[in-house]
């Protein structure tokens, strides 16, 4: 094979700022797109890499072939048979084929395939040039780049994260020439929109990512975000301080900006009265500054922002930064004085006029339901039901207080607050903030009794309101996040190791609800156990078999519970004695008809028959006893005690008897030992 020259592909599209948490994925989605266009086409290179800032996406790939290998094709027709005839004249079936290629009828050849031989010819296919590759296939990979949301500018018909101002595309020296949407390809990239805005022969550089960063773009995400963590600590300790770290504000500002520059600031000491969740909150969410602490992990007066640029005056730009701030809490403050003249007990009855769901009552409603759950779950928990009841009482009241109205993630953080200020039990007051956790994926749980009691309650009520009423989530749409309530109720049952009948929870929950006029789809318990039982088993499938897990929780709405005995199996699983188990259960319960009805065993002359009913007796009162402890292994293996009773009863005996007493009274037996190790788990389930 002829040796092809290889060139480097350099390819970027400009846009006005993306949104940061459009970026990666963005740029994750670039790279995938562009190595299966390589496999698609029997191209490689020598590396692929993407790098991306609010202002541009990048692509930078080496050594790739001038053009595509040459390959082999084998294109078949009709089978040989039918194609030439007894004498080895060609029939008309391969005179059609060959004038349908283009090709003389001498050309054709056999071609042996796993179904027989076939007519056919080989031909040699010439590899694309690289070039022409590339202009056909790079508007269709920006044109399937995902965003949350894309939009459309002027009058054009692309869809995209946000307009696009230019795009970038060389191979070696060549300009990949296309025009998408009226935006024409050419070699021009342009450096930071404020402190080299001017435009750039690409062509001309020997390094691409060197010549931005002397324009101030640095397009190495993982680089800026190390700059900002470098920078953003030595400040705080400049103050005596250490900065509060967050990963998720160090990714979101890597993507706000081309070029980092930590500023460090302050904000008047009278604002540090303030519970110290507002002003973090205050500068995390609504300004996406890093707060500072002191060694004792106390908040300071300090915080650090971040430029897009190393600005000619410093002092301006943190005044700048220091005047928003300084507006933003003293609007806290002034809510917070003012939301102290009333206690959150005084405000319960204003939850009156909020709307919980317009199908599902008022939050005044829902706090009316969450008093009279938690009682039925601090009966599984334990705790002080005068504790849990008052917790559910102020639930929902900081909702209606100035604090949360204008800053809405502080709900909870501020009824836990000002339920202290009120004088509140502790644990009632740290409940309220509790209620709500875990908030996302890898939160904490809560750490009360109280706390866990009203979170599990808040999560059951919001589960069968809104499955309840048809709001299902469907693919990625889950607006009512009971995605995320099912999981967290899940994570509080099974870590937190909580034994309760869920079952019983979800109807009791539908009962409420009922009592309050609204009406719910009948079968919204069952449904409900499902959907979270499904999310158990998400959380599960990596650790233990997925034939174990349902075959516990066929037979189990305890989900703690069930946990154990899916670890018990898992235990046991493969060895001899569990094989045993295994094979005597299976015995027992696939001879038993569906939907039989048992009768009761009395007395009874079959030797084989009381053989298997003392047998059972002995050994009923053990597996009861085991699960009870919940030693589920122990459970689990003294089933093997049965298997010779079992075996002789099988052996000697014809269970499906002409005889109805007969055969009823046998299927009876069996029927009685199947349900008592069906407890367990559905056996037959497990492979």
């Amino acid at each position: 094979m002829s040796q092809v020259k290889s060139e480097d592909f350099i390819f970027e599209i400009g846009t006005e700022e993306l949104p940061a948490s459009f970026v990666e994925p963005a740029i994750r989605s670039l790279k995938g797109q562009f190595e299966e266009f390589l496999k698609e086409f029997y191209l490689c290179a020598d590396s692929v890499e993407v790098f991306g800032t609010p202002r541009r996406l990048i692509l930078l790939a080496t050594g790739i072939p001038n053009k595509g290998d040459d390959k082999e094709e084998v294109i078949t027709g009709p089978s040989w048979r039918a194609a030439f005839d007894e004498k080895g004249n060609p029939t008309k079936a391969a005179l059609g084929f060959a004038r349908s290629k283009e090709i003389d009828v001498e050309e054709l050849c056999r071609i042996d395939t796993d179904r027989g031989p076939y007519v056919g010819f080989r031909r040699v296919v010439e590899g694309m040039e690289t070039c022409e590759l590339l202009e056909k296939k790079l508007p269709e990979i920006i044109k399937k780049i995902p965003f949350k949301k894309s939009m459309r500018w002027g009058s054009g018909s692309l869809k995209f994260g946000r307009p696009i101002n230019w795009i970038c595309a060389l191979f070696g020296k060549r300009v990949i020439s296309f025009v998408l949407d009226k935006v024409k390809v050419d070699k021009y990239s342009y450096g930071h929109r404020f402190l080299a805005p001017e435009s750039f022969d690409v062509s001309a550089v020997d390094d691409f990512i060197d010549e931005l960063e002397s324009r101030f773009v640095i397009v190495d995400i993982e680089r800026r975000k190390t700059i900002i963590i470098d920078g953003a600590k030595t400040l705080a300790d400049s103050v005596g301080g250490v900065l509060a770290e967050d990963e998720d504000l160090f990714e979101e500002i890597a993507n706000l900006v081309e070029y980092p520059y930590p500023v460090l600031g302050s904000f008047n000491k009278e604002f540090l009265q303030l519970p110290e969740e507002v002003p973090i909150t205050v500068m995390k969410e609504h300004q996406r500054y890093f707060s500072v602490k002191d060694r004792s992990g106390k908040l300071k007066n300090f915080f650090v922002a971040v430029s897009n640029i190393k600005p000619p005056d410093e002092a301006l730009i943190r005044q700048g930064y220091e005047k928003v701030l300084r507006a933003r809490l003293a609007d806290a403050m002034f809510f917070f004085r003012e939301d102290r003249k009333r206690s959150l007990a005084e405000r319960v009855e204003e939850l009156k006029g909020v709307v919980f769901h317009d199908k599902l009552g008022s939050m005044f409603q829902k706090v009316e339901r969450l008093k009279l759950l938690v009682p039925e779950i601090a009966k599984y928990i334990g705790g002080s039901t005068k504790k849990v009841e008052r917790a559910a009482f102020l639930s929902k009241a900081d909702l209606v207080t100035e604090m949360v109205k204008e800053f809405t993630e502080l709900q909870g953080v501020m009824g836990k607050n000002y339920a202290l200020l009120d004088g509140e039990d502790r644990e009632v007051a740290e409940a309220i903030f509790e209620q709500y956790l875990p908030r996302f994926s890898g939160d904490i749980l809560p750490e009360t009794e109280t706390g866990v009691t009203i979170s599990i309650a808040e999560k059951i009520d919001n589960l069968v309101g809104f499955l309840g009423v048809g709001f299902k989530p469907s693919g990625s749409a889950d607006p009512f996040a009971l995605r995320r309530n099912g999981i967290g109720l899940v994570k509080i049952i099974t870590e937190k190791s909580i034994f309760l009948n869920l079952y019983d929870l979800l109807l009791c929950s539908f009962k409420l609800y009922e009592e309050q006029g609204v009406n719910l789809s009948e079968g919204t318990s069952d449904e409900i156990l499902e959907f979270i039982k499904e999310r158990l088993k998400f959380l599960l499938s990596g650790q233990f078999a997925t034939d174990v897990i349902d075959a516990v929780l066929y037979v189990t709405n305890d989900l703690a519970d069930g946990v154990e005995r899916i670890k018990a199996i898992e235990e046991i699983r493969g060895n001899s004695e569990f094989e045993e188990v295994l094979t005597t259960m299976r015995r027992v319960m696939n001879i038993i008809p569906e939907g039989f009805e048992p009768i009761v065993v009395g007395h009874t002359d079959n030797e084989y028959e009381k053989q298997l009913l003392e047998a059972f007796a002995r050994v009923k009162v053990k597996i009861e006893n085991f699960i009870r402890e919940r030693d589920y292994k122990k459970a689990l293996l003294v089933i093997k005690e049965l298997k010779n009773s079992v075996d002789t009863f099988f052996d000697n005996l014809m269970i499906m008897d002409k005889d109805e007493e007969v055969k009823d009274r046998r299927l009876s037996i069996l029927y009685e030992i199947s349900k008592t190790i069906s407890r367990f788990a559905d056996f037959r389930k497990i492979r």
